[in-house]
């Protein structure tokens, strides 16, 4: 399979522009969940609910994609688990603890100038680390489950490097099972006044239903196993198809759960799949000029900020995000002020992360 790929100046390596157009879409998506206009559809009626319904729906494909994206990085290479505790586990443990420590730093600070108390001790924060229960660290919850999978990385390889059609449809069979089928059947058993359904304890997939196995797998074979340029016009059509039921079965479910967001990610998975083979096709094949020249350079340099984003999108909401909700509900919907915040916390923890980078620890860090 051909890559439409540039070569990054100074650094003698080749990217794949799309991965970076996934991975800012993502981020996104990411930032965007954790504020009012994700959850707008639990409080509105009619169109302008499933408007929002149909809208949070599709931004929940954003931790999806960047375990897709990370599957298809990592799982087509072989490392022995040596080499990925030195040179990946000890990055991303480090990441947790720096970063936990700021925010947890940032929150003594906030409520000392609050005239608040605040417990500050090195037995919290330490359980807090462990326990991930430190305040304003929730979203870091992904760095937990991508530690997870780093420490079985060498193992994925192998799986990943074996893995054929019929294990990716076993797979995906497994999940739609367990994932979108039960729930949705649990969901229209509770409506009719029975009682639920429920898997015994002992039974476990973790492959086909754990995050952070699942979705890099995925990503993998979608990346590595299916030629882009060869996908017919009839398999689009039934992939977009599938996604398009996905996204009215979630909100429809969502609707009859009384507006909750329990059923909100049902078919996430259907949904990251047609976004990431999408957006491949059309930077790599049908626009390739959104993979080369000066587009390539800057999407690539905004895609190896996102990590820094993301972790820094909690350093800037604690301190200006609730002054700038009340300040842009003025003047604008609280839609388009979640939107402003996402593009606000983009640029602000893109440049911070430009800047950390360029000191050598988190030149490797982030």
């Amino acid at each position: 399979m051909k890559y439409t790929e540039i070569s990054l100046s100074g650094k003698g390596k080749e990217k794949r522009v799309y991965y970076e157009w996934i991975r800012l879409t993502a981020c996104f998506f990411v930032i965007f969940n954790h504020l009012k206009g994700y959850v707008l559809f639990q409080n509105a009626s009619g169109a302008k609910q499933l408007f929002y319904m149909v809208l949070s729906v599709i931004t929940k494909i954003n931790v999806p994609l960047f375990f897709m994206v990370s599957g298809a990085l990592l799982l087509g290479k072989r490392e022995d688990i040596f080499t990925v505790l030195k040179k990946r586990v000890s990055r991303i443990c480090l990441v947790i603890l720096l970063f936990s420590l700021g925010i947890y730093t940032e929150c003594r600070l906030y409520a000392l100038a609050q005239g608040r108390d605040y417990e500050f001790t090195v037995k919290r924060f330490l359980y807090g680390v462990f326990e991930r229960s430190l305040d304003e660290t929730g979203a870091y919850w992904y760095l937990y489950a991508y530690l997870g999978f780093l420490l079985l990385l060498p193992l994925m390889q192998k799986i990943a490097g074996q893995m054929s059609r019929s294990d990716f449809y076993t797979l995906s069979a497994l999940h739609f099972i367990i994932w979108s089928m039960l729930p949705i059947c649990n969901l229209f058993l509770r409506l009719a006044g029975c009682e639920s359904l429920s898997l015994a304890g002992e039974f476990s997939v973790p492959l086909a239903t754990t995050a952070a196995f699942f979705y890099p797998l995925t990503g993998y074979y979608i990346d590595r196993k299916i030629e882009i340029r060869a996908v017919s016009k009839r398999k689009w059509a039934g992939l977009c198809a599938a996604a398009a039921v996905g996204i009215c079965l979630s909100c429809f479910c969502v609707y009859l759960d009384g507006a909750k967001e329990t059923f909100i990610s049902l078919f996430d998975y259907v949904l990251a799949i047609a976004v990431f083979l999408v957006v491949k096709y059309t930077t790599a094949v049908k626009m390739p000029a959104l993979s080369s020249g000066k587009t390539a350079e800057s999407v690539c340099f905004m895609g190896s900020l996102t990590f820094g984003v993301y972790l820094l999108d909690h350093y800037f909401k604690l301190v200006l995000y609730e002054n700038y909700e009340t300040f842009a509900e003025r003047f604008m919907p609280s839609l388009f002020v979640s939107f402003g915040w996402c593009a606000i916390s983009m640029f602000l923890g893109g440049t911070v992360t430009w800047m950390l980078k360029k000191l050598p620890l988190f030149k490797k860090l982030l």
